[in-house]
């Protein structure tokens, strides 16, 4: 079955991300510019993501961005949780050097996918039953992961 809706804001990606991670159970990739605060530090998403992390041992949660500094200037909600939930996720940074595209996504379970067309403004598409289209997208995931690396301005600084 393949569902997929339009999303024209903010709030349609929250609502979006929350039902992606409710109805997952094994995997989420996002690859992000710098989890933009409106989507990414939502406290209902935080929890929904917490909630998932925690669902079993074997969830795997792996984040990918380009820029760390929005993040580490200003307390974010999601990389606090991911410092808390580290052996559940992790969060990389991009290295300069490799070509990134424009857009953000995050890819659940293989088959569910969010896609923001154009990182500077809210509009893209949630599909539910596209595993042709996640694969595409997991791809290119793939492809960056092993190129980033750990951000020492996203380390915990235990004083």
């Amino acid at each position: 079955m393949e569902d997929s809706r339009p999303l024209a804001s903010a709030e349609d990606f929250r609502r979006a991300l929350i039902e992606l991670l409710d109805d997952s159970r094994r995997s989420l990739c996002i690859f992000s510019e710098h989890l933009a605060r409106p989507l990414y530090h939502d406290a209902e998403v935080v929890d929904a993501l917490s909630r998932y992390a925690r669902r079993s041992r074997f969830v795997q949660v792996r984040i990918l961005i380009r820029d760390s500094d929005p993040i580490v200037r200003q307390f974010h909600r999601l990389h606090h949780l991911a410092q808390r939930l580290s052996s559940a996720m992790e969060i990389r940074k991009v290295q300069a050097s490799v070509d990134t595209p424009d857009w953000e996504f995050a890819v659940a379970d293989g088959r569910q996918l969010i896609v923001r067309d154009d990182r500077d403004q809210w509009l893209g598409n949630f599909e539910v039953g596209n595993p042709v289209r996640a694969r595409k997208l997991l791809d290119v995931f793939e492809q960056d992961w092993p190129l980033a690396v750990p951000d020492g301005n996203l380390r915990r600084l235990l004083i």
